[in-house]
């Protein structure tokens, strides 16, 4: 039954529905630490119950401008290869059962979000992009593998 659990969100301006087996929690973040010399979609660091997380842009990882993070920003936070990040969301609408199968993606995407998305969903009579989080973060132009943290605590 646990499969059929998403977290329903809206993310780089697209509803979006992540496998909840994914996602550790939905918070709200501070003002993040900027990285010098991060990749464009790196939009900072901040610390969560003793631990450090990147903050991750997906606008800018679909090929969107980056957003700006104010205070108070909700961010969806997933772990990837034993590293925390966090995804900027845009809104946070549900987490509910939706019994509908994931299906192959009908017809032609943005390059950016043929990146990330693994497949569609309908939801309340809208078809929904499934996304995986560590496709945000394992970009295929930043070599072989997850950004790194810059701090460990």
């Amino acid at each position: 039954m646990m499969e059929n659990l998403y977290l329903v969100a809206r993310i780089a301006d697209t509803r979006v529905a992540l496998r909840s087996r994914a996602i550790h929690s939905v918070v709200t973040v501070g003002t993040p630490v900027e990285v010098p010399g991060a990749p464009p979609h790196v939009a900072g660091l901040f610390a969560l119950r003793s631990r450090v997380f990147t903050l991750i842009d997906p606008h800018v990882v679909i090929g969107l401008s980056d957003v700006p993070v104010a205070p108070g920003q909700r961010v969806i936070v997933v772990e990837v290869a034993e590293h925390g990040y966090a995804l900027i969301a845009d809104e946070i609408e549900d987490v509910c059962f939706i019994e509908a199968p994931e299906t192959r993606i009908a017809g032609k995407l943005l390059p950016g979000w043929a990146r990330v998305a693994d497949a569609m969903i309908e939801y309340r009579g809208a078809s929904l992009l499934v996304v995986d989080p560590s496709n945000f973060i394992m970009l295929p132009a930043s070599g072989s593998g997850p950004i790194k943290c810059a701090v460990e605590v």
